[in-house]
């Protein structure tokens, strides 16, 4: 059972494991990475693997379960950011899930149809046949629960008819199966009514893949406790009237949503892109996120499609992705979806809380140094001298922290 990792940003690496170990949350033998030889055969043209850092928001108490969120990142302050909002919000009785859903949406597109309604009239009426060849392209995923459920048909006009299929994937992010089965059906279909295909695919604006999650924050928890709420909630107002800010409030989200997809083998540019076109849907692209006061407190909530697995793709090849589901202890991709909601909601009100008190860059400066004075030649031994020198002079230059390396020397 997970419990609270109480400082975990003041230990060594060393003791960062040994917390996690000490309630189950880590494997050692996953700690590695799955070699040159998986690779080659995971992607094309292998040359070397590329690296980012693992890291662990921890702290999370959602629907009164704690979890602690592994994140794959290179951007300093994402994972501070996500932590310390989770320490906020702990206090504050945590996270609730207020919807959740998840079926996937596939599509069969056809081309240069003269008579649409009678193409749909077609399609509508083979409900059963559609069902039985979807048993027949993919019957685990049937016998196992899942499977196609439903479909509707659209005249897209300019010759194009649309079939859309709900597909119920299970744990998997489902592209294999979904395809599978689209493509079954429009081989029956081209054969049968003679219609031309142009193509069959899933699709990434997962509209019935819903996640809504919110948050009750009382402003005494926080700085300038007086205004904090009315202000957090003013600059969620302007975000969804200016388009410009809106872009950079929900890339803000996203920061901790795509470091926990990368961390756990699930697509960052598939949730990436449906989380935008969703932000879209309206036909003004506007924030997945909403900060409010209600009765004097700040309440923050957020809607958004995460069309996420635990199961399949690189989850059972790649170690460290292994090791980043231990970690975080999820059961099912529902509650993985659950978790990664609420971190996009903690990373925003981050961000918010950051640019509504000190400013974005107070809290940026130290870890910004701190790669600086890595990149300068800094050691284990002298690098929290060189960034408090950084910070002190306010010249926060790869030549000044080598300047004031030499005077260590």
């Amino acid at each position: 059972m997970n419990k609270l990792l109480k400082n975990f940003y003041k230990k060594s690496i060393e003791e960062r494991i040994e917390a996690l170990e000490s309630i189950d949350r880590f494997d050692a033998s996953l700690n590695k990475s799955a070699g040159d030889i998986v690779f080659d055969h995971l992607i094309e043209n292998f040359i070397t693997t590329y690296e980012v850092g693992l890291g662990v928001a921890p702290d999370f108490l959602i629907d009164d379960v704690l979890y602690h969120i592994p994140m794959a990142t290179e951007e300093p302050s994402v994972i501070a950011g996500a932590a310390h909002a989770a320490k906020i919000i702990y206090r504050n009785g945590g996270f609730k899930i207020d919807e959740i859903n998840r079926v996937m949406i596939g599509q069969i597109i056809f081309k240069n149809v003269s008579d649409p309604k009678a193409l749909i009239d077609y399609l509508n009426s083979h409900k059963e046949t559609f069902k039985d060849i979807a048993y027949k392209a993919h019957p685990q995923i049937h016998n196992l629960g899942g499977g196609l459920l439903s479909f509707k048909v659209e005249d897209k006009t300019q010759g194009f008819v649309c079939f859309y299929a709900s597909i119920n994937t299970l744990d998997a992010m489902g592209a294999n199966t979904i395809n599978t089965i689209l493509e079954a059906i429009s081989h029956f279909v081209t054969i049968d009514y003679k219609a031309e295909v142009l193509m069959s695919i899933l699709s990434n604006l997962a509209v019935d893949a819903l996640v809504s999650a919110s948050v009750k924050i009382d402003p005494k928890h926080l700085k300038n406790s007086d205004v904090i709420h009315k202000d957090i909630a003013a600059a969620s107002t302007y975000a969804h009237i200016d388009p410009y800010r809106a872009a950079t409030h929900n890339k803000g989200i996203m920061n901790g949503i795509s470091a926990l997809m990368l961390a756990t083998g699930n697509d960052t540019r598939s949730i990436e892109a449906g989380a935008h076109a969703y932000a879209s849907v309206s036909g003004k692209y506007i924030p997945l996120t909403k900060w409010y006061v209600k009765d004097d407190f700040l309440v923050g909530e957020i809607k958004i499609p995460l069309a996420l697995g635990t199961v399949g793709g690189s989850m059972g090849i790649l170690p460290k992705v292994k090791l980043s589901h231990k970690i975080l202890g999820v059961k099912n991709a529902m509650e993985l979806m659950k978790v990664a909601a609420c971190l996009g909601l903690a990373q925003n009100f981050a961000a918010l809380y950051a640019l509504t008190t000190d400013g974005i860059n107070k809290g940026h400066m130290r870890l910004h140094a701190r790669n600086v004075a890595l990149e300068a030649g800094a050691q284990p031994s002298n690098i929290n001298e060189v960034v408090n020198h950084l910070v002190t002079s306010k010249e926060i230059t790869v030549a000044n922290a080598k300047e004031f390396i030499k005077t260590l020397s």
